[in-house]
């Protein structure tokens, strides 16, 4: 095995080589982010020293550690796909995309008051994964050609949130928490005191666990993303939802994501906080429409999941921290800019529901708006 894992470990010092050479040449884009580059390229030195470094080792020749270089490999494996993902083919696919929705996220993050570093925009997404972001390296991937699509882009806001959230995580989420576990805690005692099925306490730990690791920061990141865009995020999410209904998933929760069902309820709480209660009997009238058109199963005990109690007090802790942390608002953009971004993406759903046929003309002539406010 000597030779079959110097062979391989050399081939990943390669690739490392190969993407370094890259990086390091003069066809980066100019307008990349420099301290973004400089960090990459110091992910993949400090990667390759330690390929090096277990290579002149002498441990690639001793059978007792099989195993532990079978563990080494995979562990410098998976650190170079990350850098290469989420890192490498930002920095060489960056564009003429990437440089407009730079622009963007500068006058986006100017609108709603956001001092954060404005993350780096890619095109490197795909239709399965639509818009992610990743706060630890602050880039938002969306799907290549966005920025010539007006309707998606309320979601944009959404992986902002996560970057906001991830700054200010005690502020978004510790007066919550004390709610959270109330109810369970009240729930799992109920279970002894009306002698309920006993499996219940363990699908009651299942949940809040989920709540604490996963769903708080989903619901946090709906609610930042209505807060700054208003209800132009409630039609976005119905929009989404429809892939959802088609696979009976409405009102199903996975470990890292709350059910649709429960974030429409979590957005409409905030609309109605920020006064737009018209907007939500409009959206409503559709939303209602819709459950009852795909008719998805409902879990049972769906009530202990996603409470509206939980989802209220979660949305006052949102709204309290977004006020806190001095987040400006859709209705307070309003009146500070002329337009702002905000407001064409709300028109933008006024419009193709309203006009449908004439919509794609309309979507240019606002494209081209917004172009002329970057």
């Amino acid at each position: 095995m000597t030779l079959f894992f110097k062979g391989i470990f050399a081939d990943q010092a390669n690739a490392i080589q190969k993407m370094l050479s890259r990086l390091k040449g003069n066809t980066i884009h100019k307008d990349m982010d420099k301290d973004f580059l400089f960090r990459t390229i110091q992910m993949l030195d400090a990667l390759h020293a330690d390929i090096a470094k277990l290579s002149q080792s002498g441990d690639l020749a001793i059978p007792l550690l099989t195993s532990s270089n079978i563990v080494k490999y995979n562990t410098f494996m998976e650190r170079l796909q990350t850098i290469e993902l989420f890192r490498y083919l930002p920095i060489i696919n960056y564009g003429d995309p990437e440089i407009y929705f730079k622009k963007k996220i500068s006058r986006i993050y100017q609108e709603i008051n956001c001092l954060q570093k404005e993350p780096l925009i890619t095109t490197i997404s795909n239709s399965d994964s639509y818009y992610w972001a990743l706060p630890s390296y602050n880039i938002i991937a969306v799907p290549a050609g966005e920025e010539k699509n007006l309707l998606n882009l309320p979601d944009l806001y959404h992986e902002i949130g996560h970057l906001i959230e991830m700054q200010y995580r005690s502020e978004f989420r510790n007066n919550f928490l004390p709610v959270l576990d109330g109810f369970y805690r009240d729930e799992e005692q109920r279970v002894v005191d009306e002698q309920r099925a006993p499996g219940l306490v363990a699908f009651y730990r299942e949940k809040r666990v989920n709540w604490i690791n996963g769903w708080i920061m989903e619901f946090t990141c709906d609610f930042i993303a209505t807060f700054l865009v208003g209800p132009a995020y409630a039609y976005t999410n119905l929009k989404i939802c429809t892939l959802s209904s088609g696979k009976d998933r409405i009102y199903a929760d996975f470990p890292s994501h709350p059910s649709d069902e429960a974030r429409m309820r979590a957005i409409f709480y905030m609309l109605h906080q920020l006064g737009f209660d018209k907007e939500i009997g409009e959206i409503d009238g559709l939303w209602q429409e819709f459950l009852r058109h795909v008719n998805n199963p409902v879990p049972t005990n769906y009530a202990y999941i996603f409470p509206q109690k939980l989802i209220e007090a979660l949305g006052q802790t949102v709204l309290k921290a977004c006020q806190t942390v001095d987040l400006r608002s859709y209705p307070d953009q309003l009146t500070k800019f002329n337009p702002p971004i905000s407001r064409i993406l709300n028109d933008a759903w006024v419009e193709v529901l309203a006009n449908d046929d004439q919509y794609k003309t309309w979507e240019e002539q606002r494209i081209g708006e917004i172009a002329g406010l970057l």
